[in-house]
């Protein structure tokens, strides 16, 4: 009976395999598994070289039964025990709160590029700002807050050894105003609330501000889009507060990456809700540059209260085919100046995380768009990939540390090296 029990056992990860018999649910978080193992081309050349044998290891281990049901008990047990979480990228701070790991590295300044690599840029983006604005579109830069900066008191003590140092946001912050580039600091701006706030502004187990806390920030920017633009937009009143611990949608987004078996304990956070107001025109068009931090706001808000709003996710992707790589939409930059005057108003928002990647090379290609007679260096393409490839980023980084050179320097000559080896 017992062998027979083991037989089973034996065989049903792969009948499940085979048939799906079971339903489980998906894991969170982005995974790239190899191809069916019966779609593994078999040859006797294949075979006898092992190719065959390897090949089919990787896919089965891929596609065996019960797959996530595994991959959740081992995450659970890992996590319960020794508190190991296997979301890369992703670590656990003082009572259980949960942080990007680069969010960290940003906010301490271990990621500063320095003045070399934001400067020219911050200069294109004042220049950018004021001939947007001599045509009539109003600029603004709007940096979010970081939930490093908001609870550094949570981050784990390892990472604290050598004390905080210059950041790519003190820079910005500086620079901003030297070169009177038009900004909002909700960085600050929550700092300033988060004694005093009724609730919530970054969840314990998510990477952005909370679904409360975008609704707060949603309101001062809708109030500074009216004031610049001197148009009256759809009012927007909050009718409600709905208070729970059943955490919802991106207030539990690391939370759901580490893939555990067991719910991790409950927070409890408010959900506004919102009333439009329905007679008043949708008059305002809006251009808003941005990383995911501004998915909350765009799901929910900006329908509602501009006549277009368009997003580009990263400077690369049309919302709201941001994640969609069978059907990706990436934004045309063809006559780019004209796409920027069509707006009544442009938004370029960066979270902290994003500090160091030169805004996604937007600054770059708006500047272009308007002078054109003014080119880059030519090595200059390599230095843009490098800032907003984040592993390379990453590795850059270490090289720098290694050999006692600032990052930006080292990311300029890197850039140089690739250029002239490729027009040797």
């Amino acid at each position: 009976m017992l062998s027979l029990l083991v037989l089973i056992l034996l065989i049903l990860p792969f009948v499940q395999g085979r048939f799906h018999l079971i339903g489980e649910d998906p894991l969170k978080g982005f995974f790239k598994l190899e191809p069916s193992p019966y779609e593994t081309t078999f040859t006797w050349r294949r075979w006898f070289s092992g190719v065959f044998q390897q090949e089919a290891t990787l896919r089965t281990n891929d596609h065996i039964g019960f797959r996530n049901t595994f991959f959740r008990l081992n995450n659970e047990f890992d996590y319960r025990l020794f508190r190991l979480i296997h979301a890369q990228g992703f670590v656990e701070g003082k009572q259980g709160y949960l942080f990007e790991e680069d969010y960290i590295h940003e906010y301490l300044g271990n990621y500063f590029v320095g003045p070399e690599i934001l400067e020219p840029r911050l200069r294109k983006l004042s220049r950018v700002s004021s001939d947007l604005a001599e045509a009539g579109t109003p600029f603004v830069l709007v940096v979010e807050p970081g939930k490093a900066s908001f609870f550094p008191e949570y981050i784990p003590g390892h990472y604290l050894a050598n004390g905080k140092g210059p950041s790519n946001y003190d820079y910005l912050l500086e620079q901003a105003t030297k070169l009177q580039i038009p900004l909002i600091d909700l960085n600050r701006y929550f700092l300033a609330m988060k004694d005093t706030s009724r609730y919530p502004l970054f969840s314990k187990y998510g990477m952005h501000w909370s679904i409360y806390g975008s609704v707060v920030a949603m309101d001062t920017l809708f109030r500074y889009i009216a004031a610049k633009t001197g148009t009256r937009l759809p009012a927007m009143t909050v009718t409600g507060i709905e208070v729970s611990d059943s955490m919802q949608w991106t207030d539990k987004d690391i939370g759901e990456l580490l893939n555990l078996i067991f719910p991790l304990p409950g927070e409890r956070l408010a959900y506004p809700v919102i009333a439009f107001d329905t007679v008043m025109p949708k008059t305002i068009s809006i251009l808003v540059i941005a990383d995911s931090y501004y998915i909350n706001i765009v799901h929910t808000i900006s329908g509602q209260l501009f006549r277009n709003h368009t997003y580009w996710y990263y400077n690369s992707k049309v919302y709201p085919h941001i994640i969609d790589d069978k059907n990706p939409e990436y934004i045309d930059k063809t006559n780019l100046k004209e796409q920027l005057l069509s707006y009544d108003m442009v938004l370029l928002m960066v979270s902290e995380i994003n500090m160091h990647c030169g805004f996604w090379n937007f600054a770059d290609e708006a500047y272009h768009a308007f002078h054109p007679e003014d080119p880059d260096p030519a090595w200059y393409p390599y230095e843009k990939d490098i800032l907003v490839n984040r592993e390379w980023f990453r590795f850059m980084v270490s090289k720098a540390k290694i050999n006692h050179v600032s990052t930006g320097n080292a990311i300029i000559r890197d850039a140089k090296y690739l250029y002239n080896r490729k027009n040797q």
